[in-house]
């Protein structure tokens, strides 16, 4: 009887430590330069495996973000992505690479990554055999930025469900200059992909206290947008309403302050987590 206890004992254990195991690989199927991709995956891949892509603010810590995951999904079968985009090749990562946090458009569309998590996922779907043929994502401050623009500039409609928390500013659907509204994008940009962009399951995320103005962009076009991520995030959802009432767009994104939050992706975390993981079965 205590050799079986042990050796339960030490098979969930061993199931544990496998899951919270961050694996590594290096992404180098582009013509862009590489891109480190960490990754956690279930005790066991199979078939119906999902993928979250969490995507990381501008410290570029993607190792940080995914550990906050770790306690989270335990029990379920999806495998956790987060790429790294290093400050050295993709300083402008939250834009894309297509413009400058000045509003500079950056007219080498050879570097644009607007298509990058979509090859992400194409790999993760090969190398694991996964039927999945849609993915989720997060993405916190810098990483908000990346993701409500990858949304909105990417042809990749395969995206079931975002959370976008704690952004610093917006590419608003007006006629603002690009970045900060959509006229002139570098990337053409259809009606039927702003409609799919409006109606698609989207949740926006705000600390109610996520208010200082720190390595807040104080350029003309954000202030333009409110002056804390408070203000802009609030103003954002607005005037995507607005749009959705005078167009008759359906509108599927939802908006919440988080109290008593700041700029904190661990916190944000978990709530994200509550949002993308509700589908999602757990491990036989």
């Amino acid at each position: 009887m205590k050799f079986f206890l042990i050796i339960v004992c030490f098979t969930l254990l061993s199931n544990f430590a496998n899951a919270s195991e961050i694996k590594k690989t290096t992404f180098a199927y582009w013509d862009k330069p590489d891109v480190e991709i960490l990754y956690i995956t279930p005790n066991a891949i199979n078939e119906d495996t999902e993928v979250i892509f969490v995507i990381h603010g501008n410290s570029r810590n993607a190792d940080d973000y995914l550990s906050a995951w770790i306690p989270l999904v335990q029990n379920k079968n999806v495998i956790i992505a987060a790429p790294n985009f290093d400050k050295k090749n993709f300083r402008y990562f939250f834009l894309l690479e297509s413009a400058e946090s000045n509003g500079s458009i950056n007219e080498r569309s050879d570097s644009y990554i607007n298509k990058s998590i979509s090859l992400f996922f194409n790999y993760f779907k090969s190398r694991f055999a996964l039927n999945a043929n849609t993915y989720k994502m997060f993405g916190h401050s810098a990483g908000a930025q990346f993701t409500h623009r990858y949304m909105l500039l990417s042809d990749d409609q395969r995206i079931s469900d975002t959370v976008i928390a704690n952004a610093g500013w917006y590419t608003f659907l007006n006629g603002e200059q690009y970045p900060y509204g959509i006229k002139d994008t570098p990337i053409e940009i259809s009606s039927s992909h702003i409609r799919w962009f409006m109606s698609n399951k989207t949740s926006l995320l705000i600390g109610s206290i996520d208010t200082n103005l720190n390595n807040v962009n104080s350029s003309a076009g954000a202030q333009k947008q409110g002056i804390t991520r408070v203000d802009r995030a609030d103003n954002y959802f607005k005037s995507l309403i607005d749009i959705s009432d005078k167009k008759e767009i359906p509108f599927r994104w939802s908006y919440k302050v988080i109290n008593d939050v700041g700029h904190d992706y661990q916190k944000m975390t978990p709530i994200a987590a509550s949002i993308l993981l509700q589908d999602i079965g757990n491990i036989d």
